[in-house]
């Protein structure tokens, strides 16, 4: 009999907002120290996909919202032919929201957003890898649990909707001002350029300890002021340039669900002409300090269920309420922010799998009008900044990485796609 899902509360966001210019498919990728061998990553995959049912699965229309339902089709491995975080198949009957990807020695997994986080894709990306190398007969074990083991499902715990699990009915006033947008000339033919800056992990946080901020604050601000210095001739009416970042909220409130659990705070900064770093990072600092409290947290929670929440949103048709959705999306998300930096952090395998790893990468899809996002996560001491943009103009990025390694006085590997170069 087949199973099915309702979307988690975040879930819902996603099938309403999904398009050509706005994905809503993030990657995750491991680089492994020798080339995938495709047959035995399908074997792995059809080992490890038992261990995470939510994730075979399709999405179907109800009446008043849409489902996930269990998919017929065997999940495949497939190797990279578009570019990275191309839109899933949400109206195909047995299309897929996942890909598993494989590319010289990369293993990539592509999840559109409506499934779970990168909290959740991380989990099924280190267990993928582990199984492929346990595969591939190389002596890996998990002494420290950090691998989810194949027989270890737990239903009610991993599949649970944890916002539900954690709302509280009070709410903060979130009424954000318009936020400055990066401008740009679309890609033609559409797509994304990736660009990958390589740097060694330890070294960069002890940067930015020495000005006494966290890794996230020290990249925020540098990014803040690249963004300001390249756009300023574009910013007539000195719009705040505002950096919205996903915040793990399993690191805060109990749980182990597999699914979306995040909230997302805006770190926003009126420029003023002869502001500093310093003075950005300052700004940075106390806003991420007092957005990531529990308490501000669960009222940002609270805020975003407030309509999920209402009786009448709850049974309005369906057209109707991704009309609403998308309306909410375009005015009080989208307008509201200059562009996504997320941080997954650093990614813990056990030692004995570590040898066989050389690098992670993240990739956040760009949209309309969040252009260039940038997302960072690091493994075996090496962190990787990953910006996806849907634009032709790199100022921004090219001036962000100049910036750091002036700053840091590290050595930054950068590695592209190349998507649009060619144009």
């Amino acid at each position: 009999m087949e199973e099915w899902y309702k979307l988690d509360h975040a879930g819902k966001l996603f099938p309403a907002v999904a398009g050509r210019e706005n994905s809503s498919t993030y990657r995750l990728s491991m680089m492994l120290t020798s080339h995938v061998k495709p047959s035995v990553l399908q074997q792995a995959l059809d080992s490890v996909i038992k261990r995470f049912p939510l994730l075979n699965v399709e999405l179907r229309n109800g009446l008043f919202w849409k489902f996930l339902r269990e998919k017929e089709t065997r999940l495949m491995v497939e190797p990279e032919s578009t570019y990275p975080c191309a839109p899933a198949a949400l109206s195909t009957e047995n299309g897929s929201l996942v890909r598993i990807l494989y590319h010289g020695n990369k293993i990539s997994v592509e999840i559109f957003h409506a499934l779970t986080d990168g909290g959740g894709a991380l989990e099924f990306l280190k267990t993928l890898v582990f199984q492929y190398l346990y595969l591939l007969g190389e002596n890996v074990e998990d002494k420290e649990g950090l691998i989810l083991p194949p027989a270890s499902f737990a239903r009610y715990a991993e599949a649970q909707d944890s916002f539900k699990a954690h709302y509280t009915s009070v709410t903060a006033d979130s009424r954000m001002p318009e936020a400055l947008q990066i401008p740009g000339t679309r890609f033609s033919p559409y797509g994304h350029n990736v660009i990958h800056g390589m740097i060694h992990a330890s070294r960069l946080n002890a940067a930015a300890k020495q000005k006494g901020v966290t890794l996230t604050a020290y990249l925020t601000a540098i990014l803040i002021m690249a963004v300001y210095e390249t756009t300023l001739p574009f910013n007539n009416e000195n719009r705040p340039i505002v950096i919205s970042m996903p915040v793990n909220l399993r690191k805060i409130f109990p749980s182990s669900s597999l699914r979306n659990f995040f909230a997302v705070i805006n770190i926003g900064v009126q420029m003023k002409e002869g502001m500093t770093l310093d003075d950005v990072q300052g700004i940075v600092h106390a806003q991420m300090k007092e957005k990531t409290t529990k308490s501000y947290l669960s009222q940002a929670m609270a805020g975003s269920m407030k309509y999920e929440k209402n009786l009448l949103s709850r049974f309005t048709p369906l057209k109707l309420k991704d009309m609403a959705i998308r309306y909410g999306f375009d005015h009080f998300g989208e307008e509201a922010k200059t562009l996504t930096l997320t941080n997954l952090g650093r990614v813990d395998i056990p030692a004995s799998m570590a040898a066989h790893i050389e690098s992670m990468e993240t990739t956040m899809y760009p949209t309309a009008k969040s252009p260039m996002n940038c997302a960072v996560s690091s493994i075996n001491d090496q962190l990787t900044i990953t910006f996806a943009r849907n634009i032709v103009e790199s100022d921004v990025i090219r001036h962000f990485f100049r910036q750091l390694a002036i700053l840091s006085g590290l050595d930054i590997r950068i590695v592209s796609n190349d998507w649009g170069m060619g144009a």
